[in-house]
């Protein structure tokens, strides 16, 4: 799915030129963003695939990212310093999307990214971010589904 989206990318599309279905005439990228149109995508997942897949990872997109999803994880962070509940959804967000490709999740790198030693996120913060960020990733994987679906609807 990432390919079909990367695509929509405007600092490389070349509509005349660039086929989303590998050069068979059915399926063109002007058909991707038609279904993302109509893929009833909420808020969140609308955001996450422009923060992962159209590099809209600045940082100051991230900032404003996890301060708008800090209240639906409130409730998971329950038994974590609510001083710590931005730096879990700020640390979760930043690997989601704005990490290189072989970058592996370490404390000491959690502990850089957040800001903070890495004993805190080793004692407290690490289950809480492993959480947050695979519902993030679930939460694109449902986005991907319902484009696919209405990718598939239209051929």
């Amino acid at each position: 799915m990432e390919k079909y989206i990367r695509l929509l990318n405007p600092k490389s599309v070349n509509y005349e030129a660039d086929r989303v279905d590998g050069g068979s005439p059915s399926l063109t990228a002007q058909d991707v963003l038609l279904a993302m149109s109509y893929a009833k995508l909420s808020p969140v997942q609308d955001n996450l695939i422009r923060l992962k897949c159209f590099g809209a990872n600045s940082s100051n997109n991230i900032l404003k990212m996890s301060t708008a999803l800090l209240p639906k994880y409130r409730e998971r962070l329950d038994r974590v310093n609510p001083d710590y509940h931005f730096t879990v959804v700020k640390i979760a967000i930043l690997e989601f999307c704005a990490v290189p490709g072989d970058y592996k999740p370490s404390v000491r790198g959690r502990g850089v990214l957040g800001g903070v030693s890495y004993l805190v996120i080793h004692r407290h913060l690490d289950n809480h971010i492993n959480h947050v960020l695979e519902n993030l990733n679930q939460e694109l994987e449902l986005a991907f589904e319902k484009i696919f679906f209405q990718l598939n609807k239209t051929n």
